[in-house]
């Protein structure tokens, strides 16, 4: 009995180390299989319509821009606020 559970053991080991590595062949290093093939065919940036395409794509979404400009407006006032704290002696 103690045989087959050390048997046992051993397998379900040997099983629970080879999961992740299957899924990390699979997944993670399989995605790279012919990417560069579907991202031009898949994007289109090869066509008539590339540039228009890479364009829309490297165009900053709305909500970002606007994000990104209240932060530098509150970083302004942040910086303003310290520059009068250490004149002040703080």
């Amino acid at each position: 009995m103690a045989d087959v559970r050390a048997y046992f053991q051993v397998a379900y080991k040997r099983f629970a180390d080879n999961v992740p590595l299957a899924i990390d062949l699979d997944l993670v290093r399989g995605a790279e299989k012919d990417i560069l093939r579907v991202l031009y065919a898949d994007l289109g940036i090869n066509g008539p319509d590339g540039h228009r395409i890479c364009v829309e794509l490297a165009q900053e979404s709305l909500q970002v821009a606007d994000r990104r400009l209240d932060l530098q407006k509150r970083l302004e006032r942040l910086e303003i606020a310290t520059g009068e704290l250490l004149s002040i002696g703080i």
